[in-house]
């Protein structure tokens, strides 16, 4: 079939696969990794596949319509997040009353958590993946171009000829993830790698996966929760070390690759183990990854990842309080923070750092406490949240069975211009003023004398950082004059004669 993958248009720079979907103020996109990697099952399944990132894009929905009609589209595949649902709802409707006769799958973690909600909210939506979709999408696909019925697709759930909802059995977790396309193979095929940006990682990148799964319970993360699962799956080190060579080979421009596993290393022989074959194949690509503080590893283990590669690590800290890591269940507490900090300085690997405010035993007090562990701490680079609780998480059912969500509108997760808001007001503290705290930790922390100085002299000897340090600042300096509630600017788009000549 001729199918295409669509991450649909919304707020220019929109990151729905981020852990928190919004428009980041350091002008960080995501990849849309888990369209891609369906987008390339599919292709391996034998179907005519197009891919189509309306957020990096810049384009709006007639692009969309006519790019459909130019290729003769006959399905589609359609991205979702929580704060952009009533958005994808809309786009879903307006695309299906354009071409009636195409079938459209929505896909996510939302639906994934609220697909009753979904059907409910939208007549025009038919099918449903749930959870992890590369293999449902290719059995949906396979159902709609012979006729069969959708009955036997694991992980489906739809409506049927007589508007009934029927959810098929669940999907079983993909145990040999070497299985999996290499998912950098379908973005050199129809993204553009320069379009994306992360703060702390050198431009341009790639994102992929080496394993999934994470066997932690924080109440609030919600890959583990609502997709991927706890159990941990991964790919062989040969199939890493051979992607590693795949994108130097094909994609000399890359000057990092991230890691986006929930964490990198929850098995550390393995992750010793992958080190080494980098090593012996002679990696010239830096590496970041997504990890934990209570790693429990000493600096020899971090150095011999620095051989292999490794440059960054982004790191969810959350709280500089440890009651308040308790409550969330982060299995995490200050004095192994510390540590963590010591080995990887030691080793020359740098951090960047994740701070959220608003947890649900949240104090004035307790926010401070984090905004000075964040100060002492000093990481290459920081994020401060405010608390964003999604459907699927045991945050959301705390905080909805407590009253204390403002509002169950999806759309207010974010504010007017895309950026992070939250939905919770604590009983000392108003969402509001969760936002605005990160506003005032965001300017102490990158603004101190201390954080300037080490920023001027990383730029001044590395080169490559320099280039990071100066594209993420351009677009994080007006946020931290004008802060999260600021007068909205108008979107620099792409012009129409661009963008066919770049993404047809």
């Amino acid at each position: 079939m001729r199918v295409m993958f669509l991450n649909p248009p919304f707020h220019a720079r929109f990151s729905r696969e981020s852990r928190s979907p919004a428009v980041a103020k350091s002008g960080t996109l995501y990849f849309p990794k888990w369209l891609c990697y369906a987008a390339g099952v599919a292709i391996k399944a034998g179907h005519e596949v197009d891919v189509v990132d309306g957020p990096a894009w810049e384009v709006d929905v007639q692009y969309v319509a006519d790019r459909i009609e130019s290729k003769n589209i006959e399905a589609l595949v359609c991205d979702t997040s929580t704060p952009s649902i009533v958005n994808d709802l809309k786009v879903v409707e307006d695309l299906q009353s354009r071409f009636p006769k195409m079938k459209i799958l929505m896909v996510g973690r939302h639906v994934s958590s609220m697909m009753e909600d979904t059907f409910k909210r939208a007549p025009a939506v038919q099918y449903v993946a749930l959870r992890e979709y590369e293999y449902t999408v290719r059995d949906w696909l396979e159902a709609v171009s012979s006729g069969a019925s959708m009955d036997s697709v694991l992980g489906l759930a739809w409506r049927n000829d007589k508007g009934e909802i029927v959810k098929n059995a669940p999907r079983p977790a993909i145990e040999n993830l070497d299985e999996l396309p290499f998912v950098t193979e379908v973005y050199k095929r129809f993204l553009r790698v320069e379009d994306y940006f992360y703060g702390h990682s050198l431009w341009p990148l790639v994102v992929f996966d080496t394993s999934r799964g994470c066997p932690y319970r924080c109440t609030f993360c919600v890959y583990p929760q609502t997709f991927s699962g706890h159990k941990m799956r991964y790919r062989s080190v040969a199939n890493v070390a051979d992607e590693f060579d795949y994108v130097a080979r094909e994609l000399p421009q890359v000057k990092t690759i991230m890691l986006e596993d929930d964490t990198f290393i929850i098995d550390k022989d393995r992750t010793l183990e992958l080190a080494n074959e980098l090593v012996k194949r002679g990696n010239k690509i830096p590496f970041d990854s997504n990890c934990r503080a209570d790693v429990r590893a000493d600096a020899d283990f971090f150095k011999q990842l620095k051989k292999a590669g490794a440059r960054l690590f982004c790191v969810g800290f959350e709280s500089g309080n440890n009651e308040v890591l308790k409550h969330v269940r982060k299995n995490l507490n200050l004095e192994m923070t510390e540590n963590f900090m010591k080995n990887t300085r030691e080793a020359g690997i740098m951090v960047h750092g994740c701070f959220m405010v608003g947890n649900l035993n949240e104090t004035q007090g307790t926010m401070q406490e984090t905004l000075e562990l964040a100060k002492k701490l000093m990481p290459d680079t920081a994020q401060f949240f405010p608390i964003m609780v999604y459907p699927g998480t045991a945050a959301y059912e705390e905080a909805k069975q407590r009253g204390l969500l403002e509002t169950e509108d999806y759309s207010a997760w974010l504010t007017a211009d895309g950026l992070h808001n939250s939905v919770v007001n604590l009983p000392n503290l108003t969402h509001r003023e969760l936002v605005e705290f990160c506003d005032r930790a965001r300017r102490e922390f990158y603004l101190s004398p201390k954080y300037l100085l080490h920023k001027a002299k990383q730029s001044i000897t590395n080169p490559a950082e320099f280039q990071r340090n100066v594209k993420g600042f351009s677009k994080l300096v007006k946020y931290l004059t004008k802060g999260s509630f600021g007068k909205d600017e108008p979107s620099n788009r792409h012009s129409p004669e661009k963008q066919n000549n770049v993404h047809a």
